[in-house]
């Protein structure tokens, strides 16, 4: 498998992994601070268990988060996370998914300015795409205008997220990521509420143990082999997969003009990806 073909399985697994995150979050049937927290505590937790048994001890973890990658992207990381539950909390599931969509832009973005990345046309011909997606999810979304703002937010910080990942080179990202989740932990626990839930929510809970370390791990190794916006760009899975488990777990219907919109970032996405792989296969013809 080359490097480029194991970034996308990596990074489309995890992000299968996650697409029933949002409809945790509404099962947990907990207010926003107690979401946040157990889901700070599920993730920071659980990727810090991995990485010991992992690495048979610390020492590598913390080398990893004195460096300015590592603490960064735990502060991004934390900070994506609490934008994302308070948008699901002001707004729809797809809304927030569809607003999500549009951090390959930013993405895009960041990694020419900062990492001297030049992303090639295509990826900014498909961003424009999304962008066209975001704007009827604007003027058509079924949720507030605060929410669908709070979730542009949010796809900016990931997009920042996933080009401090791509910063780290062959660096482990893991332990940024823990690091994010004890933030999220910390900075929710005086308001939270743990002992709140009920049979439905500490099922979820069980639920978002195992699925947010899994999936962030995963996504985590991503950017080692792929250019930051195109691991956002895999992200709009997420939009997709999610919106369905919405619908079809929580009767959670999207509007027309949100479902046409994820038509449209489904198509791009289809699209530049069937263009990458044609350009793979010239690539690898001899000359």
């Amino acid at each position: 498998m080359t490097a480029r073909a194991r970034g996308i399985a990596l990074t489309a697994a995890g992000v299968l992994v996650l697409s029933p995150d949002s409809i945790l979050i509404r099962l947990l049937g907990a207010d926003l601070a107690t979401t946040l927290f157990w889901r700070g505590l599920a993730m920071g937790v659980g990727l810090f268990a991995y990485i010991v048994i992992r690495d048979r001890g610390t020492t590598a973890m913390l080398r990893q988060l004195r460096r300015p990658q590592g603490w960064g992207l735990g502060v991004l990381f934390a900070l994506s996370n609490i934008l994302f539950v308070t948008a699901l909390a002001n707004t729809s599931v797809a809304d927030t998914l569809g607003c999500l969509a549009t951090a390959s832009i930013f993405a895009a973005l960041l990694s020419t300015v900062f990492l001297r990345e030049r992303a090639p046309l295509r990826v900014w011909v498909v961003s424009a795409v999304i962008a066209l997606g975001l704007f009827l999810i604007a003027v058509g979304g079924a949720g507030s205008g605060f929410g669908r703002l709070i979730g542009v937010a949010t796809a900016a910080v990931f997009g920042a997220t996933f080009v401090v990942m791509r910063a780290t080179g062959d660096g482990d990202t893991l332990p940024g990521l823990a690091l994010g989740g004890a933030l999220i932990a910390l900075a929710s626990a005086w308001p939270a509420s743990p002992l709140s839930l009920d049979t439905t929510g500490l099922g979820a809970l069980a639920a978002m143990a195992v699925v947010l370390p899994l999936a962030f791990g995963l996504i985590g190794r991503g950017p080692r082999y792929l250019p930051a916006p195109e691991v956002s760009l895999l992200m709009l899975l997420e939009t997709v997969f999610g919106t369905l488990w919405a619908w079809l777990w929580l009767a959670e219907a999207p509007t027309a003009t949100t479902l046409l919109a994820i038509a449209i970032i489904l198509g791009a996405l289809a699209a530049f990806y069937a263009r990458q792989a044609q350009v793979n296969r010239l690539r690898s013809v001899p000359a």
